[in-house]
């Protein structure tokens, strides 16, 4: 495109003419048939519009895909690899065919590929603003606001220190003087959107690494938003007077009190009036359209287009209901399709043939030097303010990771003539290169589970009588509320062996930027009533009242990615010294004893779980509320009936210790089922399975009567499956371990085929449609 200075087609002509900063390239297109194609059997469909804009989206997303494949080492994020895709889409490497460059990018190609992508850009800054929460501002520690601050600062100071070093040792270009400040600014941006999108990619979103980096980059990135007003207003007082500029900045704050004190009203108002169907359809594009029209007036003003979508955003609640669903409706279109192409379009206007010379050395350093400051300031001020020394270089290599906000910072400067093709195409490559070359080196130094096993698994044994057992049940929904209710009930809690519960309300990460794990009572009204906790809460309400003094419960809600959830759970586990965490089984079971519906991601929040907890866990498969569980929490003399299938090892014997605090229970039966195997009888049983059986009976004394014992032997696992089965209709919740000695004769047979191995070779027989008790593995 650039470089060619006469082109004739049937289509348009281009040529050189004189701009206001620099020759510019002028297309003229003619105006037949310049969108759409009539077919390859009257004219080249790349001659038009649409055809070419069509085939640019579908090379962009395959040569991006392919390069993220093959930079799967350094685990790339696919914002890098789609500006990748467009320097080798671009005239950098395949558009060195001219053949090839008139076709996928004629003249005026681009700039349809980036009128498309700014309006995804536009619905994409909306949707961060609907997912930011404001408050976090307002929480923020001392510690959050003094590194944030130096996070943004430093660049400058340093950037300029560079420059004037610089320039005393060689002659430097008289251009580069005026691109330092621009230089500086964008190194000093540290985006929250684009943060907290590297913390989720990462894994590290809800680590507390993760929620001090997300909460240090909104304090950062306040101050870059507030520096583009000043620079909104200076560049009008320059270009015109200082009163333009009050007027300018007057403007912009009645603009933002429009927003605030009159649209987030109404909007919030004709929310709660809508509902299902056709009105609430109306009502979201009544929000696009109020969006599209904040976004024009803030381009009136002089501000960029998407600096009035993201005020309208953060006027909005976040979370749900109306974050959440405004999210989930314009967010697969935005990053999927729309916001790759911006990416790639950034990288289709990068010319590497632009870096020579002897000034690219001078931008490259003070762009370098950019990053040093804010590498070093995040770091010291972080080991001031307390910040572990191990924890403050991943804060400090996180803070310096750019993304989508600082490319179209670049592209806009691009655009406005503030910066020229070189620079443009060095804070580019040099941002892909960093960020690349960052993000492994993150994910080496900090693992948020590494703290969980220090000390080894505490384990429900270890709880003494007289001592608290801690607890900790998380929810996904109130469908497990009931079975929970009665394992707790039959627990036992008393004044001399008191049971604390903490209840961790589970949520999937929707439309929100930032992961929560706070106090449940924390959470707003609106937040309680649309995930139906409030039910929940109630519901172990009454089991703290009906146990006063022998129980204690605590709420907490937990927001994050399902591909996290698990430190959530493992870190609140650590830091109230739980004994065992109760997760509900991905699977639920409809009244009929069929599958009612299967949640995989809950699957694996469970693995990730039982890999990392720091206390024992039981997943409790439950096959909905039985009558006398019900009647259990009613005080009725129905009894509850528990059975603890002893086969032998750790995870039994535990599960036996488990089943002791049941014993004195007046509403409980209790059954012990010991399998044995003819080897057993004949050379006789482990040793610690026989001390925990003789120390079961020991501390149950006088109610030896009220515990029933079965004792069967078995020579295979066969036989292990009948005992099971001929006990099945007599069983509410049994207890089981997980592990089992494979090579045991009980198991033999059983350990061919396996479909939650998870679950251990029992657990998982038991997670069968065969059966109709609930279980706890």
């Amino acid at each position: 495109m650039e470089g060619m200075e006469e082109w004739q087609a049937e289509e348009g002509t281009i040529g050189s003419v004189s701009g206001p900063f620099q020759t510019e390239i002028l297309v003229c297109h003619r105006v037949n048939n310049m969108v759409g194609s009539l077919g390859v059997w009257y004219s080249d469909p790349f001659d038009f519009a649409m055809p070419v804009l069509m085939f640019q989206i579908i090379l962009i997303f395959f040569v991006a895909r392919i390069l993220f494949l093959f930079l799967k080492p350094l685990r790339p994020s696919l914002t890098i690899a789609y500006i990748m895709a467009g320097i080798v889409i671009g005239p950098s490497v395949m558009g060195h065919s001219h053949r090839y460059l008139a076709k996928v990018f004629p003249p005026g190609g681009i700039t349809l590929l980036m009128t498309f992508s700014e309006l995804g850009f536009l619905i994409h800054l909306f949707t961060i603003g609907v997912q930011v929460d404001t408050g976090i501002l307002r929480r923020a520690r001392k510690s959050e606001l003094l590194i944030g601050t130096m996070c943004f600062l430093s660049p400058y100071v340093v950037a300029y220190l560079s420059y004037f070093a610089l320039r005393g040792l060689v002659d430097t270009d008289g251009s580069l003087k005026y691109s330092v400040p621009y230089i500086a600014v964008v190194n000093s941006i540290s985006s929250f959107p684009v943060i907290t999108s590297l913390l989720t990619d990462l894994r590290m979103l809800n680590s507390d690494l993760g929620r001090f980096a997300a909460h240090v980059s909104l304090v950062c990135d306040s101050w870059s938003w507030l520096l583009a007003l000043l620079s909104n207003a200076s560049r009008v007082a320059f270009r015109h007077s200082k009163s333009e500029a009050l007027w300018s900045i007057f403007c912009t704050f009645m603009f933002i009190a429009l927003i605030v004190f009159i649209i987030r009203p109404v909007t919030k108002w004709s929310t709660q009036r809508a509902q299902d169907g056709d009105e609430e359809e109306v009502h979201f594009f009544e929000i696009i359209v109020i969006m599209l029209g904040c976004a024009l007036l803030a381009e009136t003003l002089g501000q960029h287009s998407g600096f009035g979508a993201y005020l309208m955003g953060l006027a909005l609640p976040h979370g749900p209901p109306l974050g959440t669903t405004l999210v989930q409706k314009l967010e697969t279109v935005s990053e999927r399709l729309l916001v790759p192409a911006l990416l790639a379009a950034s990288g289709v206007r990068t010319h590497l043939s632009s870096m020579v010379g002897a000034s690219l050395w001078h931008t490259q350093v003070i762009i370098m030097m950019g990053y040093v400051g804010k590498f070093s300031g995040t770091l010291v001020t972080a080991f001031g303010c307390g910040v572990p020394f191990c924890d403050a270089i991943p804060l400090s290599l996180i803070m310096c990771c750019k993304g989508i906000i600082e490319v179209s910072v670049y592209g806009m400067w691009y655009d406005r003539k503030i910066i020229n093709k070189q620079v443009y195409s060095q804070l580019v490559v040099t941002m892909v290169i960093v960020t690349t070359l960052v993000r492994p080196i993150i994910a080496h130094l900090h693992d948020p589970s590494s703290r969980y096993m220090i000390n080894g698994r505490r384990t429900l044994p270890q709880s003494k009588e007289g001592v608290k057992v801690q607890i900790l049940v998380c929810l996904h929904d109130e469908n497990n509320v009931p079975t929970v209710m009665s394992l707790l009930e039959a627990s036992n809690p008393t004044p001399h062996s008191p049971i604390s519960v903490f209840v961790l309300h589970l949520e999937e990460l929707k439309g929100r930027c930032a992961a929560v794990l706070v106090p449940h009572h924390h959470l707003g009204r609106d937040a309680s009533r649309a995930d139906g906790s409030d039910h929940v809460v109630n519901a172990f309400a009454n089991y703290e009242q009906r146990n006063h003094g022998s129980a204690v419960v605590q709420h907490f809600t937990a927001i994050s990615p399902y591909e996290t959830m698990h430190d959530d759970v493992c870190a609140l586990a650590l830091d109230k010294r739980t004994h065992l965490i109760i997760m509900p089984f991905h699977k639920t079971w409809a009244i009929d004893g069929s599958v009612g519906h299967t949640k995989h991601a809950f699957r694996n929040v469970n693995m990730n779980v039982m890999g990392k907890a720091p206390c024992s866990i039981g997943v409790l498969i439950d096959r909905g509320p039985v009558a006398t569980a019900q009647c259990t929490a009613a005080g009725e003399t129905a009894p509850y009936r528990v059975f603890v299938l002893f086969l032998g090892g750790a995870d039994d014997r535990e599960a036996l210790a488990y089943s002791m605090r049941m014993v004195d229970h007046p509403w409980v039966s209790l059954t012990i089922v010991r399998i044995k195997s003819r080897e057993d009888e004949n050379e006789g049983e482990s040793q610690l399975d026989k001390e925990a059986m003789d120390d079961f009976w020991a501390k149950v004394g006088d109610n030896r009567k009220v515990v029933k014992y079965i004792e069967e032997v078995t020579k295979d696992g066969v036989g292990t499956i009948q005992v099971i089965h001929s006990v099945e209709t007599m069983v509410d919740l049994l207890i089981v371990g997980k592990h089992h000695d494979p090579s045991s004769p009980l198991v033999s047979g059983l350990t061919e085929w396996s479909e939650f191995p998870e679950l251990g070779v029992i657990g998982d027989l038991l997670a069968t449609s065969d059966f109709i008790f609930s279980v706890l593995v």
